[in-house]
């Protein structure tokens, strides 16, 4: 179909889809996608391995934990007929081999992978408790890193603008210490100051999974600020380094010569910080997981860390696997969302 002057026309949304997809062939080469699949591929198993490993590497047989449960239920069983039966049970008469055979076809063959019944809370599937958890920790995590990220931003592009004044000088060596302090510590001198001494916030509030929204946001107020306080650091160093950088190219040189407005000049500078610090985000995603995960065992919220660290207290296999999984394929996703994405924010760089 063609207009009067007989041009063709372009619908919209085919248009922007085809400019996408040039864009993507310009930046990415069948070669590298490829490789890059196939070597998330075997990390992906790689990771199978290990999760299956880790628990099977903890002291002791799962079984004598539920021997004592058993013989409490039926008295006139000896001990040793209630283990046979507790292994029997979970599949723990079987080699060890036997059983990783069958965890992977578990994990591998069905969807979502079944990591079988939790030991501690049975006849519940193992995958239920992690995914119950798991919208908790990404409420933390989304929350917490948008506040850092609308702070850092801004703070990052203000210390690359005054770089040698006193403020830069003061403040980078103070992000860089604040940044070395782990986040479990940080996390009890914020209770120490603000709980004990200052008695002006609860770090014991109770909530659970399906609790009102209200509610939830108050007890998660403190880590948030917890997490925000730890993360900052990171992203301000970052986006200040990438700021200086780009303070000395040719492109921003010919932006003060059109004579901006100083909060447009520095509305494009907070624009072009954006590139390192969303690829910085998904690199350290790991370190935020773990960190995130220490928090909230440490504040007893109902999120991932919490049913991790339980489970390992508990010898319970199905949930410690089902939540190590879970927490794996996130941080493989994210490492490959910022491989693959840069390209397409940043026209300098190309994966051909």
């Amino acid at each position: 179909m063609a207009t009067a002057t007989g041009q063709p026309i372009t619908k919209h949304g085919s248009g922007a889809f085809s400019n996408l997809w040039s864009s993507i062939k310009q930046r990415y080469s069948a070669r590298y996608i490829t490789r890059r699949i196939i070597g998330t591929i075997l990390v992906y198993i790689t990771t199978l391995i290990i999760i299956f490993i880790i628990p099977h590497l903890m002291p002791g047989n799962i079984a004598y934990q539920f021997v004592s449960r058993l013989l409490a239920i039926n008295p006139t069983i000896s001990p040793a007929k209630a283990l046979s039966i507790v292994e029997a049970e979970y599949g723990l008469n079987h080699p060890l081999y036997v059983q990783f055979e069958i965890y992977l076809k578990n994990v591998l063959l069905t969807f979502p992978p079944n990591f079988g019944n939790s030991f501690e809370f049975i006849s519940t599937p193992a995958m239920r408790i992690v995914m119950r958890a798991l919208p908790f920790t990404l409420l933390l995590i989304v929350i917490s890193q948008v506040i850092a990220w609308g702070s850092s931003i801004y703070l990052g592009v203000k210390l690359a603008l005054r770089k040698n004044h006193l403020s830069d000088k003061v403040a980078v060596p103070s992000l860089y210490m604040l940044y070395s302090i782990p986040i479990f510590w940080l996390a009890l001198i914020f209770i120490l100051i603000f709980t004990i001494d200052l008695h002006l916030i609860s770090s014991s509030i109770s909530v659970s999974a399906g609790a009102p929204f209200g509610k939830v946001m108050y007890a998660l107020a403190f880590p948030i600020a917890i997490v925000v306080v730890s993360t900052v650091p990171n992203h301000v160093l970052i986006i200040r380094s990438a700021t200086v950088d780009f303070l000395k190219s040719d492109f921003v040189m010919a932006l003060k010569a059109q004579g901006l407005k100083s909060s447009t000049f520095t509305l494009k500078l907070m624009k072009n910080a954006l590139l390192p610090s969303i690829t910085q985000f998904f690199m350290q995603f790991g370190y935020l997981i773990g960190g995130i995960y220490v928090i909230e065992s440490l504040f007893s919220l109902p999120g991932m860390g919490t049913v991790i660290i339980t489970a390992a207290i508990e010898y319970d296999y199905p949930v410690l696997e089902a939540g190590l999984f879970v927490t794996s394929v996130v941080m493989i996703v994210s490492n490959l969302i910022a491989d693959l994405l840069y390209p397409l924010l940043d026209p300098r760089v190309s994966y051909m």
